[in-house]
């Protein structure tokens, strides 16, 4: 059962990469069209687009850092989940991005 966990836990960290890069590729597709368009939400798309390619940043530095000073199999464990919990909120709010940059910036454009 801990493998298995631990197997879907790896699948869920690699699929934030395939997140991130959806993302990335949408926004900046979208900024290019509002930029084009000479519209005020280019800048709110790159702000979106800096913002929250800054906080996957910071994260993927944290956990670096983070993984860095483990001594123990408990701490690991804990870094572990907090890690986990810390990505999936990126996740989400990524994901959140991606719906914005598809179904609204387009209707504002």
């Amino acid at each position: 059962m801990k493998s298995r966990t631990g197997a879907l836990l790896g699948i869920w960290w690699i699929s934030w990469l395939g997140i991130i890069g959806g993302f990335l590729s949408v926004g900046v597709f979208e900024y290019r069209i509002a930029r084009s368009l000479r519209h005020g939400a280019s800048s709110f798309c790159l702000a979106l687009l800096f913002i929250t390619s800054l906080m996957w940043a910071l994260f993927f530095v944290a956990d670096h850092k983070a993984r860095k000073k483990i001594d123990g199999e408990n701490s690991r464990q804990v870094v572990v989940n907090l890690l986990t919990l810390t990505g999936s909120i990126l996740a989400v709010f990524t994901l959140l991005g991606i719906w914005f940059f598809t179904y609204i910036a387009p209707r504002i454009i």
